[in-house]
Protein backbone atom coordinates (compact mmCIF):
# COMPACT_ATOMS: atom_id res chain seq x y z
CA UNK A 1 0.00 0.00 0.00
CA UNK A 2 1.45 3.24 -0.94
CA UNK A 3 2.08 6.18 1.09
CA UNK A 4 -1.00 8.66 -0.62
CA UNK A 5 -3.54 5.07 -0.26
CA UNK A 6 -2.51 5.27 3.29
CA UNK A 7 -2.88 8.58 3.97
CA UNK A 8 -6.23 8.71 2.77
CA UNK A 9 -7.64 5.52 4.60
CA UNK A 10 -6.68 7.38 7.75
CA UNK A 11 -8.38 10.82 6.31
CA UNK A 12 -11.72 8.17 6.05
CA UNK A 13 -11.36 6.29 9.00
CA UNK A 14 -11.22 9.74 11.10
CA UNK A 15 -14.01 11.23 9.47
CA UNK A 16 -16.27 8.30 9.96
CA UNK A 17 -15.40 8.06 13.33
CA UNK A 18 -16.58 11.64 13.72
CA UNK A 19 -19.27 11.21 11.91
CA UNK A 20 -21.40 8.77 14.18
CA UNK A 21 -19.88 10.25 17.08
CA UNK A 22 -22.74 12.47 17.72
CA UNK A 23 -26.02 11.55 19.56
CA UNK A 24 -25.18 9.44 22.03
CA UNK A 25 -27.00 11.47 24.72
CA UNK A 26 -27.36 9.24 28.33
CA UNK A 27 -30.86 8.55 28.68
CA UNK A 28 -32.74 9.75 31.89
CA UNK A 29 -32.87 6.40 33.62
CA UNK A 30 -34.98 7.55 36.74
CA UNK A 31 -35.23 7.94 40.29
CA UNK A 32 -32.37 5.78 42.32
CA UNK A 33 -33.52 2.21 43.24
CA UNK A 34 -33.99 2.13 47.23
CA UNK A 35 -34.97 -0.76 49.53
CA UNK A 36 -38.58 0.44 48.81
CA UNK A 37 -39.17 -1.73 45.79
CA UNK A 38 -38.14 -4.85 47.40
CA UNK A 39 -40.83 -7.48 47.47
CA UNK A 40 -41.55 -8.15 51.16
CA UNK A 41 -42.30 -12.29 52.41
CA UNK A 42 -45.80 -13.05 53.26
CA UNK A 43 -45.59 -16.32 53.75
CA UNK A 44 -43.22 -18.25 56.39
CA UNK A 45 -39.58 -19.19 55.47
CA UNK A 46 -39.98 -23.35 56.25
CA UNK A 47 -43.66 -23.23 54.43
CA UNK A 48 -41.75 -21.95 50.92
CA UNK A 49 -38.51 -23.52 51.59
CA UNK A 50 -40.22 -26.84 51.82
CA UNK A 51 -42.60 -26.20 48.70
CA UNK A 52 -39.35 -25.33 46.69
CA UNK A 53 -37.57 -28.65 48.18
CA UNK A 54 -39.87 -31.07 46.80
CA UNK A 55 -40.43 -29.34 43.60
CA UNK A 56 -36.65 -29.30 43.02
CA UNK A 57 -36.42 -32.76 44.36
CA UNK A 58 -38.90 -34.13 41.75
CA UNK A 59 -37.42 -32.54 38.90
CA UNK A 60 -33.51 -34.23 39.96
CA UNK A 61 -35.92 -37.62 40.93
CA UNK A 62 -37.43 -37.61 37.00
CA UNK A 63 -34.04 -36.34 35.85
CA UNK A 64 -32.35 -39.02 37.12
CA UNK A 65 -34.67 -42.11 35.99
CA UNK A 66 -34.93 -39.95 32.43
CA UNK A 67 -30.81 -40.04 32.25
CA UNK A 68 -30.73 -43.95 33.64
CA UNK A 69 -32.85 -45.23 31.16
CA UNK A 70 -31.71 -42.98 27.92
CA UNK A 71 -28.03 -44.14 29.34
CA UNK A 72 -29.54 -47.73 29.32
CA UNK A 73 -31.04 -47.51 26.00
CA UNK A 74 -27.84 -46.54 24.89
CA UNK A 75 -25.80 -49.53 25.54
CA UNK A 76 -28.68 -52.08 24.71
CA UNK A 77 -28.39 -50.81 21.38
CA UNK A 78 -24.33 -50.68 21.76
CA UNK A 79 -24.72 -46.72 20.53
CA UNK A 80 -21.28 -46.45 22.11
CA UNK A 81 -19.51 -49.38 19.95
CA UNK A 82 -17.52 -50.44 23.01
CA UNK A 83 -16.35 -54.13 21.64
CA UNK A 84 -15.15 -52.39 18.37
CA UNK A 85 -13.15 -49.80 20.44
CA UNK A 86 -11.54 -52.12 22.92
CA UNK A 87 -10.39 -54.70 20.59
CA UNK A 88 -7.23 -54.43 18.06
CA UNK A 89 -7.80 -53.43 14.36
CA UNK A 90 -8.77 -56.50 12.20
CA UNK A 91 -6.64 -57.38 9.11
CA UNK A 92 -6.93 -54.56 6.04
CA UNK A 93 -7.70 -58.27 4.36
CA UNK A 94 -10.85 -59.27 7.17
CA UNK A 95 -12.44 -55.50 6.64
CA UNK A 96 -16.11 -55.31 4.90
Amino acid sequence: MNRTAFNRFLALSRFAQKRHGHGHHVANPGPPCTFDLMPVPFQSYKKVYGELQGKFNTYLAVSAVFFASSFATAIYTNLFAFEEAIRPPQSYRNRK
